[in-house]
């Protein structure tokens, strides 16, 4: 079982994920609704695994990992984005980083949950 946070702007899509994640035996300790928020609790939360929105308000997904990996490089994350297209332009992904399109299969989504928690 990990630990998992959440960070996404849409309610519906913490709610997908979260269910998903706990029926497959994981625990949530916290659904965030923007990168400011999970920065904040990150470090109190100490999830195995941040599973993270690209684009949030306040602050988006990169920025988000970016902050996270100067205190802790190992930060295993899963990317979600319903923009892949606009990955391709962003100079800031950082490699090594797990990425999902949304919509996504919820049966590849939890396959890559296991290969983000292995690697």
């Amino acid at each position: 079982m990990a630990r998992i946070m959440i960070a996404d702007d849409n309610p519906s899509v913490r709610l997908l994920i979260s269910a998903l994640v706990t029926d497959a035996g994981h625990e949530v300790v916290l659904q965030a609704k923007n990168g400011q928020e999970a920065l904040n609790a990150y470090f109190n939360a100490k999830p195995d695994l941040l599973i993270v929105d690209y684009r949030m308000p306040v602050m988006d997904g990169i920025s988000l990992i970016e902050e996270i990996t100067k205190v802790d490089p190992e930060v295993k994350v899963l990317l979600c984005t319903a923009s892949t297209d606009a990955l391709g332009n962003d100079s800031r992904l950082i490699k090594g980083i797990a990425v999902i399109s949304k919509p996504f299969d919820n049966n590849e989504f939890l396959g890559l949950v296991t290969v983000a928690l292995e690697n």
